[in-house]
């Protein structure tokens, strides 16, 4: 049976996602590199992009963020497929695009290794890790972040479309991205 709550959440989050991304232009809807540079453009703050520290442990976050005055730190994993690393990027923005704000002191703890040289963990305004969706904000970060690969391939999709003709556009997903065809 059709859960009407779950398709509002959905629907609810990709609205919200869309609105935030308005004007975004990307052209390979995983290259998370990029999306992090247009999205910091946008919101007019930058975005840092690393590789998750070896933190040990089955209850290790895959993915946090980190939010200081001066930027917001995307960790993922390092040790993990393509596919799966865009995801947790993902769900990182999300938390970013939804607004979400926490602070763990376990995420925190766990970064310690890695911050800058002088950042004082004290500085960080908001760190959010996920190591279960037990929270609505988790929850909801993860659905959003499923709407997020939508819309990304979307918007790259528009994006062809506008300067190219729809047979150039295919010749150029069948050349360009051929991993991708194999899944298909």
């Amino acid at each position: 049976m059709f859960n009407r709550p779950h398709a509002r959440k959905e629907a609810q989050l990709r609205r919200l996602c869309e609105e935030q991304l308005r004007g975004i232009e990307i052209s390979d809807p995983d290259a998370v590199e990029e999306i992090c540079r247009q999205l910091a453009v946008k919101r007019g703050r930058p975005i840092y992009l690393n590789e998750l520290p070896e933190t040990g442990g089955a209850n290790a976050p895959c993915g946090m963020v980190l939010s200081f005055d001066h930027g917001d730190y995307v960790f993922h994993v390092a040790a993990t497929s393509e596919r799966h690393r865009a995801q947790i990027v993902r769900h990182e923005l999300a938390h970013l695009l939804l607004g979400h704000a926490g602070s763990n002191e376990s995420v925190v703890k766990a970064l310690l290794g890695v911050l800058p040289d002088g950042v004082d963990p004290a500085a960080v305004l908001s760190a959010l890790g996920r190591t279960s969706y037990d929270s609505e904000s988790e929850y909801d970060a993860e659905m959003a972040a499923s709407c997020l690969g939508e819309i990304f391939r979307d918007l790259a999709h528009s994006g062809r479309e506008h300067g190219r003709s729809g047979a150039v556009s295919r010749l150029d997903d069948a050349l360009v991205h051929p991993r991708r065809n194999r899944r298909s």
